[in-house]
């Protein structure tokens, strides 16, 4: 009898959606080695609370707040089960974007100049910057500004989906990801993916989850110089944040000169999302992936 896994999707976050196209790719994964029950957050986390003994592992597919800032992952250790992807501290750390820049600051790598503006707060526009909330993914309500009338919108906007803006330089140059996965417990970077929108200035929501929205080429074609240096970084947040399983970290790259953006600690997983693009190109099998993420997980508990 294959052991039985509960996936954990839905939420409430405006990134809904995408974490049921996602879970759907997860499911598909999952049940070619795993008898799959799929929960959909929060019509049915009273059947997940009654149920949840018989199951030997969750995997919470959420993006945005509430599931991938740490929460959901309280839950699960309070209920003493098991999960897979990073822990309550990469979680949060992750979705908190101005501690994700600050400790990336903290370990020397090069970000665009970024500040963190309150509701109320009077900023004067003085260049062009990208404004966005502090702890949203899918590039959900990020703007980019040319001027105080943009500035001002962009901020107000902001402010209905968060209660912290951050302002950053905004970077002209190239757009490039990095995914990392654990292989045999040990982080490794997947091919760099050049991002390029086809309609938009930048790899926005509407970029990412429509068919066309991007030419997005993996492996990039760039020097190996540059594909190491990304690579490196990538690694390198992940490891400091403490990340498991899975990441994906974004990049401008201006000069030659990497800037770093953001990581997301459960990025995007539909049929046009850039993990399994990458997965692939690795000649990986993702199924295979998340079977050995499973059982690592698994032989921790027998311990």
């Amino acid at each position: 009898m294959m052991p039985k896994i509960a996936i954990l999707t839905g939420g409430e976050s405006s990134e809904r959606e995408i974490a049921l196209l996602s879970s759907q790719f997860i499911t598909t994964q999952a049940k070619r080695f795993f008898s799959v029950d799929v929960f959909d957050f929060p019509q049915d986390l009273p059947r997940f609370i009654k149920d949840q003994a018989q199951y030997v592992l969750a995997i919470p597919v959420f993006h945005g707040r509430g599931g991938e800032d740490g929460q959901i992952q309280g839950f699960l250790e309070t209920l003493k089960t098991p999960y897979l992807f990073s822990g309550i501290d990469g979680h949060s750390a992750g979705m908190n974007k101005v501690f994700s820049k600050l400790i990336a600051q903290s370990i020397k790598i090069n970000q665009p100049g970024f500040q963190i503006i309150l509701p109320g707060e009077q900023i004067r526009f003085s260049q062009k910057s990208v404004v966005k909330p502090y702890d949203n993914g899918s590039s959900v309500g990020v703007y980019i500004v040319g001027s105080q009338i943009e500035l001002n919108h962009a901020l107000e906007t902001v402010f209905k989906l968060s209660d912290k803006a951050l302002v950053e330089e905004f970077v002209a140059g190239e757009e490039y990801t990095v995914a990392v996965v654990d292989l045999k417990k040990k982080p490794q970077a997947l091919p760099v993916i050049w991002i390029k929108p086809k309609k938009n200035s930048f790899f926005d929501y509407k970029s990412k989850y429509s068919d066309n929205g991007a030419d997005e080429v993996c492996p990039a074609p760039i020097d190996k110089k540059l594909s190491d240096q990304l690579q490196q970084i990538a690694v390198k947040i992940h490891q400091t944040l403490g990340l498991k399983h899975l990441s994906r970290s974004d990049f401008i790259v201006k000069d030659q000169r990497p800037y770093f953006l953001e990581v997301n600690t459960i990025p995007g997983l539909t049929k046009n999302s850039l993990v399994p693009k990458a997965v692939k190109t690795a000649d990986l099998d993702f199924g295979l992936l998340l079977k050995d993420w499973v059982e690592t997980e698994l032989k921790k508990r027998v311990r």
